[in-house]
């Protein structure tokens, strides 16, 4: 008995001596989000823009119209993007060169930001390979599936930055056999590897079944653009997500305080159909 009042008296004591304390937290500074890609694959040029949201108002990203977005070279040659709807701007005949630099200009009202890409050169896909596994663990409801993997030769004396993608496009019969997500996205570099023939890995997400219809892409991209989207993946947690302020902004290609990147990327693609 004695122990529990003393229990008691020693709570009650802690439970005096403690204090609310008010925080306040400030909104967020709303700032321009651009997300910018061109490619070397005849696509239009891309540019998006909104504004961040407030974190303690979370609602859909303000869409950023009537700005002034325009893409150049070193050589002088300069192309006018246009808003084809709110904040999505685009330029459908942009012919690219690998090894050139690309200046992208953003004017939104009396506010500039100016970004650096270059065109690195084609990294091709020299094959992609499909094994099949056994699975070991007795309480999985398959009984295995396919591993790809894609195999490619890094070039020699550069230094070379990477995102890999893989993308289902049919979807399975049996709908736990689908990858959650609709794309698989993995960075590398070639600092282990530099001017030898390597492999990727395409798993992440779990095996490949039977029939699946997989898009490959090898794209080749500058270190400004890697060293963003690996300081994205870890503040976000795995993915792109500007919609909110982040705890940590990733440091980018964008002058005057945009977050964003604007990315020059070389793309080398294939489909397989596992069989």
């Amino acid at each position: 008995m004695k122990k529990s009042i003393y229990i008691l008296l020693a709570i009650l004591s802690l439970a005096s001596c403690t204090k609310i304390i008010d925080i306040e937290l400030n909104s967020a500074m709303q700032r321009i989000v651009i997300e910018a890609r061109i490619t070397d694959q005849g696509s239009p040029a891309m540019v998006y823009l909104s504004r961040t949201t407030d974190y303690f108002n979370p609602a859909e990203p303000e869409k950023v119209t009537g700005a002034k977005v325009s893409i150049s070279t070193d050589f002088g040659q300069s192309v006018n993007l246009v808003e084809m709807s709110k904040g999505v701007y685009q330029y459908s005949d942009l012919s690219l060169k690998n090894g050139e630099t690309y200046h992208l200009s953003v004017e939104d009202g009396d506010q500039v930001y100016e970004a650096i890409s270059v065109l690195p050169n084609k990294v091709l896909i020299d094959s992609l390979v499909i094994d099949w596994f056994d699975s070991f663990n007795p309480n999985d409801s398959l009984s295995g599936g396919y591993i790809l993997n894609c195999w490619y030769t890094d070039p020699v004396m550069l230094e070379n930055f990477y995102m890999f993608t893989a993308e289902k496009l049919n979807k399975s019969d049996v709908p736990e056999l689908d990858f959650p997500g609709s794309m698989l996205k993995i960075l590398s570099s070639d600092v282990l590897y530099n001017g030898k023939s390597a492999l990727m890995n395409l798993n992440r997400r779990g095996f490949y079944q039977f029939g699946d219809t997989v898009l490959v892409e090898l794209i080749s991209i500058d270190q400004n653009t890697y060293n963003y989207l690996d300081q994205l993946g870890e503040v976000s947690g795995g993915g792109p997500s500007f919609g909110n302020s982040a705890p940590a902004n990733p440091e980018n290609n964008i002058s005057n305080g945009a977050m964003g990147y604007f990315s020059a990327e070389a793309i080398d693609s294939r489909v397989v159909v596992i069989k």
